[in-house]
């Protein structure tokens, strides 16, 4: 049998080492931090497992879901969609969990007409075909052929802009709309018309079951992969890694490289400057999540969410869950936060800023801060680039299956969960069906 690797044991590498292993492939899982997770990682506060990111199922969440089901089920809980945001002045709410033609209406008066009337024909092809809400997929291509010369400040109105595309770029993306394309769009809006849940056991507990329930799968955690080159000559790929700061090497047949395309690039060489170039166009913006416990509640059962606009480095507090009213996580993301999260920035004191911000609105005053879990990611979102169906085109033709190397991550099919078990299935598809072919 063929000697397989996976290289990142973030979301993609767990969903290409899944459907490697159900193929009754065995699979070197390479993972740099000392456990599996990557940017959906969790820790432990107060003897609780939280996550910073990935947290939120949604209902529509097929191949996710199936993978739940394979390690014998896990429980959810409802997590809904309840958000506000300011608008001339007033706090202005859009709550799933009450009449949904009320909400329709308050959308309507975020967007204006302009922009709902753009919005619309995007909204009913994702309603028709929930695949379109992933990256590089037919009419959201049409569009970018259209309209991916400017971006999505360009595309649509001010109002809609500043109420409804820039919470959800920043919120998704780590980015501006000046910083987004339209083409990637439906991406986002896959996201707002779906509603969620979050397991029970978090994910730190999912990734726990999918290593206890996966015998095929050796998890190389601390294993941190230096360079990938391909062999034209024995058709193999060395991998070169560090383990407890020794140099290795190891060579397989086949290798699916699940990193984010920011960590991917600077392991190739001269022989792929060409992906190197492709790659580097891949825009990634910084990220910072703080999960904070308070003594009292903080939200109200009807508010548990607020997104904040361009003036303030917070782009969105909200309650950890429905029933963890007095559990904020704050992130920041977007321009004003690059300028306040950096990676020696005290995280007490991005806290505090958050604090500031969300206190005309939410019973923070008074109400002391017991315990918090912080992290700052470099690379933490992922805002594709400009005509990216051209971009990933271009690593097909330099990837082949045939080479034994193929690529998968957040920037083939989408961020969420269910866009990168997308494409780590369709990674493993094209991989042993390009060498059966």
């Amino acid at each position: 049998m063929k000697k397989t690797a996976v290289i990142g044991g973030g979301i993609s590498g767990i969903a290409s080492a899944y459907y490697l292993n159900r193929q009754g492939i065995p699979v070197d899982l390479y993972e740099a931090d000392l456990h599996p997770g990557g940017r959906i990682g969790s820790q432990c506060l107060d003897g609780r497992w939280l996550d910073f990111g990935g947290k939120n199922i949604g209902k529509r969440y097929r191949r996710f879901r199936g993978f739940i089901d394979s390690l014998g089920g896990m429980e959810f809980e409802y997590f809904g969609f309840n958000t506000s945001q300011l608008l001339d002045g007033r706090v202005v709410s859009i709550n799933k969990e009450s009449a949904g033609w009320f909400n329709i209406l308050r959308f309507f008066q975020l967007c204006g007409v302009p922009g709902f009337l753009k919005l619309l024909p995007m909204a009913i092809s994702i309603q028709k075909e929930h695949d379109q809400g992933f990256l590089n997929t037919p009419y959201f291509n049409a569009v970018a052929g259209r309209s991916d010369h400017d971006t999505l400040a360009a595309y649509f109105s001010e109002r809609c802009i500043s109420h409804v595309i820039r919470p959800v770029t920043v919120r998704m993306n780590g980015a501006e709309p000046d910083e987004c394309y339209p083409g990637n769009f439906g991406s986002n809006l896959a996201l707002l018309l779906d509603s969620y849940e979050q397991l029970t056991e978090s994910m730190f507990g999912m990734i726990g079951r999918f290593v206890d329930a996966s015998p095929l799968t050796r998890v190389l955690a601390g294993y941190r992969v230096t360079s990938l080159c391909r062999q034209a000559g024995s058709g193999t790929v060395t991998v070169d890694y560090e383990s407890s700061g020794v140099p290795h090497q190891a060579e397989y047949e086949r290798v699916v490289a699940a990193l984010p395309a920011a960590q991917l690039w600077p392991l190739f060489g001269s022989d792929d400057a060409e992906a190197v170039r492709l790659l580097r166009q891949v825009l990634y913006f910084p990220v910072a999540v703080a999960v904070v416990k308070y003594r009292d509640r903080v939200f109200q059962d009807d508010r548990r969410a607020m997104v904040f606009d361009r003036r303030f480095p917070l782009s969105n507090a909200g309650a950890y869950g429905i029933g963890d009213l007095d559990l904020v996580r704050y992130t920041f993301s977007g321009r004003e936060a690059r300028k306040v999260i950096m990676p020696a920035t005290d995280p007490q004191d991005v806290i505090a800023t958050g604090e500031r911000i969300i206190k005309p609105y939410f019973a923070i005053d008074g109400n002391r801060r017991e315990s918090f879990l912080y992290r700052y990611l470099p690379v933490g979102l992922c805002a594709y680039s400009q005509y990216h169906s051209r971009l990933l085109a271009g690593l097909d033709r330099m990837f082949r299956p045939e080479r034994g190397l193929v690529l998968t991550g957040d920037y083939w099919r989408g961020a969420s969960i269910e866009a990168c078990f997308t494409a780590a299935f369709e990674a493993v598809e094209k991989l042993l069906n390009g060498e059966s072919s």
